[in-house]
């Protein structure tokens, strides 16, 4: 009854795109003075299918600005995930669908704190099909990094992760193709800080369907190591977090399925800074033996 007291709604804001029609909120970032960002995809008037909606307000709710980006493609554009630097540029990714035949491609905007476009960039894998983004990190340079997915040559999906320099040159470009030559998708992203990078994701495996597949590169993005696990059940394993700390330590966590629940268990690992495993710890919940995976680290 004490904590019912002492939570209180502050405010709620609503956003109704120019079409009037589905707006879907994806990502959410707060800064150092409480101003909250939020992005996603909004239907667009005149625009075709959804556009990139990316929103400031300040601490009070009071909305700052909105900003909308459809691709050259004027079909969809649908953003995953936003960061903000220490100045209060504003970083967001996504898929947009490209003009001519590139299908999806990753699409990355900066805005400066006003809502300003300053630039935007966009990868089209070497399968010149599906490209899709679904982790953003920004560092204290103003160095940008995005993984995702994306359609390989020959590679079905690869790992995809990309470096832009602060003012939107691409750095470099780093592939991960696993040993069972199928589909491989990065799902999270994390940065420490000498910029170094690590990924990870689920990869298909040679003999073991799914397995977390967890890689560090440093800053030049040369590969420093790659870790994969199988779980228990020989099966699925889905990592969908990853993050390091102040010593280099890397935490990954996931949905991986058990050997005798016959179904998904948190599984969470943690390496030291060379990438050799220190645990793994898996969580069953108490009732019901049923899906257990974590999504967030």
């Amino acid at each position: 009854t004490y904590l019912q007291s002492q939570v209180q709604q502050q405010w709620v804001q609503r956003y109704n795109g120019s079409g009037n029609r589905l707006d879907e909120a994806y990502s959410l970032f707060v800064d150092g003075s409480r101003n909250v960002y939020v992005t996603g995809w909004s239907v667009g008037s005149g625009t075709s299918g959804f556009d990139y909606a990316t929103i400031k307000y300040d601490s009070s709710g009071v909305q700052r600005w909105a900003q909308r980006y459809n691709g050259p493609g004027n079909n969809l554009d649908e953003a995953y995930s936003l960061s903000v630097d220490g100045s209060g540029n504003v970083y967001v990714t996504g898929r947009s669908v490209g003009s001519g035949t590139t299908g999806f491609d990753y699409a990355t905007v900066k805005y400066n704190s006003a809502g300003v476009q300053q630039w935007v960039q966009r990868y089209n894998g070497p399968g010149n099909g599906v490209d899709e983004p679904r982790s953003l990190k920004v560092d204290g340079s103003g160095n940008v990094y995005v993984t995702g997915h994306s359609m390989g040559s020959g590679s079905y999906y690869d790992y995809a992760t990309v470096k832009y320099s602060s003012s939107g040159v691409q750095q470099w470009v780093q592939r991960y193709d696993g040993s069972g030559n199928a589909d491989d998708d990065a799902r999270s992203l994390s940065v420490d800080g000498s910029g170094n990078v690590y990924v990870t994701g689920h990869s298909m495996g040679s003999g073991t369907n799914y397995d977390y597949a967890t890689i560090k590169y440093n800053s030049a993005g040369v590969q420093q190591w790659i870790q994969r696990y199988t779980g228990q059940g020989n099966y699925v394993d889905t990592a969908t977090a990853v993050s390091v700390d102040g010593l280099g330590n890397v935490y990954v966590t996931g949905g991986s399925w058990g050997s005798d629940t016959t179904r998904f268990d948190y599984a969470t690992i943690k390496y030291n800074s060379a990438g050799v495993q220190q645990w793994v710890q898996r969580y069953n919940g108490p009732t019901g033996n049923g899906d257990d995976g974590g999504t967030d680290l």
